[in-house]
């Protein structure tokens, strides 16, 4: 009993191999947590990016919306502005203007796509869909946008993230 009592008396601090034991324990943790951490990172960015892009839809059929007030605008005047459009829409380039000169009376009609202060996206396509026979309303059916090196395209209200 008494060399029991003298060997606890004597130890005052870890062994190595306790502190090898230990930071095994600590590195298999982290080998597990890590990567899971940086999946949850990547999918919150994959969420903002799509936020972004539902943003960008909302400005783009606001001003689509505030076309249709102007001059006379149709829908199949606007869905063919977007088809002839060379740039992009774009804070960098662009900063969301939009021309439209086919006006009935040939003046050229603006409107400004409205940016956001987390914008540093690109809307490279938009497609209308128009009913048949009524040129006064219309939906976005296609859109891409991309940020980063990610795109999100919707198509027929369906968004995807690629």
């Amino acid at each position: 009993m008494k060399l029991l009592q003298n060997l606890k008396k004597d130890k005052k601090g870890f062994t190595l191999v306790e502190m090898i034991v230990v930071i095994v324990i600590i590195g298999i943790l982290l080998a597990i947590l890590v990567p899971g951490m940086f999946k949850y990172i990547d999918k919150a960015k994959d969420k903002q990016i799509e936020v972004n892009a539902r943003t960008a839809y909302l400005n783009i059929s606001t001003a689509i919306a505030e076309l249709y007030g102007k001059n006379g605008v149709t829908a199949e005047m606007v869905n063919n502005q977007f088809k002839n459009e060379t740039d992009t829409f774009s804070n960098d380039t662009k900063k969301g203007r939009m021309t439209l000169s086919a006006t009935p009376d040939g003046t050229a009609v603006t409107v400004d796509i409205e940016a956001f202060p987390n914008d540093v996206g690109v809307v490279s396509k938009v497609v209308l869909s128009i009913p048949e026979g009524d040129n006064s309303k219309f939906e976005i059916s296609e859109m891409i946008y991309t940020e980063e090196n990610k795109s999100v395209e919707m198509k027929n209200g369906v968004w995807n993230v690629k």
